[in-house]
């Protein structure tokens, strides 16, 4: 994790009830990283840095490198919103500013690929929740899955089990309150930000929707 307003959410749920055992690693707190061989599936969240940030946040070196030599042994990663821009950057493309803020519950579009593709194809009206204002290039090889109109790239997969998501599927109303209140002051206003009343409006009915986009993609990651 690399705040402590973003962590796994109904991921760590999803997990422990299919019998894994889940490590969460504090970056904020504590900088040291897991040795590659005691990984199998690595997720990396979200949070308000940017790539290019290693110089207040010195742990994205040490963290950057760990992602490269995962996807260099072919074992899983899935990447949320930041974690999506780290796995895009570390095979090399670029990640920049999007078009606008995107800033709430607002619906992803899947591509012709992404209704077919066994991670997604079971996502109807996928809603689902933004908090960003950059986005990637497509990794090499990458198969576009799901797209908004002010980011095109919305979330991909590269040989079936590296997974970035820009958007978040695993977060409930307790975790929409907390980037609320802790990512106030990175708030912008634009025609694609909600504000604060509106996202916890749609909590209840959109995260119950999002839990089931979640275990469809974790039940394909995971397999």
């Amino acid at each position: 994790m690399h705040v402590p307003f973003e962590g796994p959410g109904m991921i760590e749920t999803y997990l422990e009830e299919k019998g894994f055992m889940l490590q969460k690693i504090n970056l904020y707190d504590d900088h040291s990283l897991p040795v590659v061989d005691d990984v199998d599936y690595l997720i990396v969240m979200g949070g308000p840095m940017n790539i290019e940030d290693e110089e207040k946040y010195p742990w994205l070196t040490g963290e950057k490198e760990l992602i490269k030599k995962m996807i260099g042994l072919g074992k899983p990663v899935l990447g949320i919103c930041f974690g999506a821009q780290l796995i895009a950057h570390v095979m090399g493309k670029s990640v920049h500013p999007a078009k606008d803020h995107e800033i709430g519950w607002y619906p992803i579009n899947l591509t012709e690929t992404g209704k077919t593709h066994p991670a997604t194809k079971h996502w109807e009206d996928p809603m689902v929740y933004h908090w960003h204002s950059n986005t990637f290039d497509l990794p090499e090889g990458a198969v576009h899955l799901a797209s908004t109109e002010l980011c095109t790239n919305q979330a991909f997969v590269v040989n079936e089990n590296i997974i970035g998501l820009q958007f978040h599927l695993e977060i409930g109303r307790p975790e929409v309150q907390a980037m609320i209140n802790n990512w106030g002051r990175y708030r912008e206003s634009g025609d694609h930000v909600q504000s604060a009343e509106q996202m916890l409006l749609k909590s209840e009915e959109a995260s119950k929707r999002g839990e089931v986009l979640l275990y469809n993609l974790l039940y394909y990651w995971t397999k």
